[in-house]
C-alpha cells in the first residue's frame, strides 16, 4: 500500500473562484419608486414584524421559583393543581390565600 490510509496521490480539488465583484450602490430615489409602483400592485410587505412573547398579556412583573423536594410532594402537588385546573404558580396562590386565612 502506497499513501496515508491506502489512497495514492490523493484527491483533486475544484479550482477556487475569484470573489464576486461588488454590487453598484442603489439609488435610494429608484427604490422608493420600486417600492411605490409594488405597492400600486398590491404587493404587501413581508417583512417580520417584532416577536411578541406567546401566551397571555402579563398583568404584574412575573419572577421565577425552583423549589427542590422529595418527588412525593412534588407530584401531589401538581396532582392538586391538575385537579383543580390551575397553573402551578395559581395553586401555590391558592394555597397560600388558604394559609392566610388560617392564622390571619
Amino acid at each position: 500500500m502506497s499513501g496515508k490510509y491506502g489512497f495514492s496521490g490523493g484527491i483533486d480539488l475544484p479550482k477556487t473562484t475569484p470573489a464576486p465583484k461588488a454590487r453598484p450602490k442603489v439609488d435610494d430615489s429608484s427604490l422608493s419608486e420600486a417600492v411605490k409602483a409594488g405597492a400600486d400592485l398590491g404587493f404587501v410587505n413581508r417583512e417580520p414584524t417584532t416577536r411578541l412573547k406567546p401566551g397571555p398579556k402579563r398583568k404584574e412583573p412575573q419572577d421565577k421559583v425552583s423549589i427542590p423536594g422529595p418527588k412525593r410532594v412534588v407530584d401531589d402537588f401538581r396532582a392538586f393543581c391538575s385537579t383543580r385546573d390551575l397553573t402551578l404558580w395559581q395553586g401555590l396562590e391558592l394555597l397560600l390565600e388558604k394559609q392566610k386565612g388560617r392564622s390571619g
